[in-house]
Order: structure tokens, then sequence, then C-alpha cells
């Protein structure tokens, strides 16, 4: 199958996105919140957030990602594949480095492919290959994790995705949102970390020098708020950075102090506008905490060209079942008339 038919057949599939990315947030806040007392940057392979990635790793293969991979090092067209938020900057800029450095031992090899930062972002394409096959059940698909100047990173939004391109060979996709923006400066040391990978037995390690992609980086400080006076909440639009490789806004929240100590606190779900009347929803748009609590929420949006004149952001109150209701109330103008 052509890669245009492959195309039109999954557009014939009927799939509600909204609604499974809208449960897969409150499951996501559900974990978040059991988790709160303890972070670790050491995860299973098998998490993935997004869409894009769940329905990879359920085995969806396009034609275009495997001639991609074919093609390994030159593989900066798989990013859409992986609904990488900055896919089409990073294949029409050609922003990654290609690193092609590989740990190979026990039969398994662990070669770093591409990576690119950008002060706000860090972004890592892996490739597994093995003599024998490679297993993706849970029991046996190990642990991986990524290391900054030989240390964890706190992150407000990460995900792993992959998935095989053939019986033998795994593509895996890393992508991290930093806590804290610009933290580690121009220049720094990322290494990958593997254990008991895909049930081959032991130990893998790949390190590298990365440096900050050159561009343009925008900052604003609106410092716009509002409130729900009867709830108690209130939130301030912080700081916005256009950076290379995302759209990035900066939220405070504010919340009575019990909501804390019961950890009822509220996980918004957030659409944004341009003034254009661009909507930013669904997998256009990525949440998370830059903290163990709910009072500084990042949102990543797409890396944009044009700087707009204003954001409007709408936040939604989701439940268990991933039903939304936006809150009118906290709707958020951020004007975007002067950087620093």
């Amino acid at each position: 199958m052509n890669k245009e038919k492959f195309n039109d057949s999954i557009d014939q599939i009927e799939i509600p996105l909204d609604k499974l990315l809208a449960r897969e947030k409150a499951a996501i806040f559900q974990a978040k919140k059991k988790r709160r007392t303890s972070r670790t940057m050491k995860q299973s392979i098998l998490i993935a957030c997004g869409l894009c990635i769940s329905i990879l790793g359920s085995g969806f293969v396009s034609t275009g990602m495997a001639e991609a991979l074919s093609n390994i090092p030159i593989i900066g067209s798989i990013y859409q594949d992986f609904g990488e938020i900055a896919s089409d900057n990073i294949k029409r800029d050609q922003l990654t480095t290609v690193i092609d450095k590989q740990d190979s031992h026990g039969g398994l090899t662990m070669t770093v492919k591409e990576a690119v930062y950008d002060g706000g972002r860090l972004i890592v394409t892996v490739v597994y290959t093995g003599e024998k096959e490679l297993s993706l059940n849970e029991e046996a698909v190990g642990y991986n994790y990524v290391h900054i100047n030989g240390m964890p990173f706190k992150t407000a939004i990460s995900s792993t995705g992959q998935d095989d391109l053939n019986s033998k060979t795994i593509i895996e996709h890393h992508q991290f949102t930093l806590t804290n923006y610009d933290e580690f400066g121009d220049n720094i040391e990322v290494s990958i970390h593997g254990e008991d990978l895909f049930g081959y037995k032991g130990k893998w390690k790949v390190a590298f020098p990365l440096e900050k992609i050159k561009g343009d980086i925008r900052e604003f400080y609106p410092e716009v708020k509002t409130e729900k006076v009867a709830e108690g909440y209130r939130i301030t639009a912080d700081r916005v950075t256009f950076s290379p490789l995302s759209t990035r806004i900066d939220l405070l929240i504010d919340y009575p102090a019990e909501m804390d100590e019961n950890d009822t606190w509220p996980w918004f779900d957030f659409y944004a506008i341009d003034d254009q009347g661009n909507t930013f929803d669904g997998i256009k748009i990525q949440g998370g905490m830059a903290n163990n609590n709910g009072r500084h929420m990042i949102l990543t949006l797409p890396p944009m060209d044009t700087i707009p004149q204003s954001f409007t952001l709408v936040p939604r109150d989701i439940d268990n079942e991933g039903y939304r209701q936006e809150i009118k109330e906290l709707e958020l103008i951020v004007p975007l008339a002067e950087s620093k």
C-alpha cells in the first residue's frame, strides 16, 4: 500500500479524538496526583502521552515511516508520524543534529540517531536493533531514562513513543518540555540509559554533547489574570516564549490552600485561539505541571513563524469519563505587545 492510500484509509477510520484525548488527560491527572510525592525520570518505555503515539504503539506503521527509517540517519520525516508538535519545523528547517552514536553488547544495539534542544525542549530519537526478535511485552520491554549533565532533570511534559520497523528493529521518540526554561544554558551533555530492554538482559548507555539550536527566541511577560471568585480560582499568564521547537505559555494558578492539602487541586484542560482565529486543541496543544501541585502550568503549542497579537486561553473542567465543560469566567486574553 502506498503512502497516499494508507493515509486515505486512516482518514476513513472514525476515531473520537477529543474524547480519547480528554480521557487520557484525566488518567494522567489522576496518576500525577498519586505520584506527587516522588517523581523520577526512570520510566517504562511503554509510557506514551499522546494519541498519535498510542496509535503507533498499536502497530500502525506508515509506508512513509518505513521508507524514512530505511534511510537512517536521515529520519527527520518520522516526527510527524509520532505526533511531534514541532514536526513541520524540524523537517523544513532541518533542526536536528545527527548523533549516530551507539552502545552494542549482548545482542542488542542502542543507537542515538538524532537530537535537538532549544533551551525549553529536548527531543531524542533512538533506534534499537537486535540479533533476535525484540519483544514489546510489558514484562520484557524494560526501562529507559534520560539525564542532562549526568543528573535527572525536572519536566512539565514528557513522553516516549515507539514502534517496530520490523521484528528486530524499534524506533523510539523521546520529547521533554523542561520545567525551567533555559535552565541548562547553551550546551548540555545528554545521556540515554536502558536496562533489560526488549527481552535482552543488561545495561546500555549512550552519552553525547548537544548544543542549543540557533534561532530567534522571543519572550513576553503579559502578567494578565482572570479569576472565579466563588471558587477562589485565579489564573495568571506569566510568560509566553516563542522558540524554534515550541510556543510555550507559563501559567500561574491560584486555588484555595485546602485543595492542596487534601489533593483536590484542579488540572484545567485548555485550548487556545490566536487573534487570527486559529484554534489549538487536541494534539495541537500539550499541558503539564511544573511542580507537584497545580500552581504552575505549562502549555506547549507548535512553534510559530509569525507571532500573533494575542491568545485567548479557554480552560475546561474534565471529569474521569473525559467530559469537558468550558469555564467562561476564567477565559483569559493574553496580549503580546512587547517582548523582553
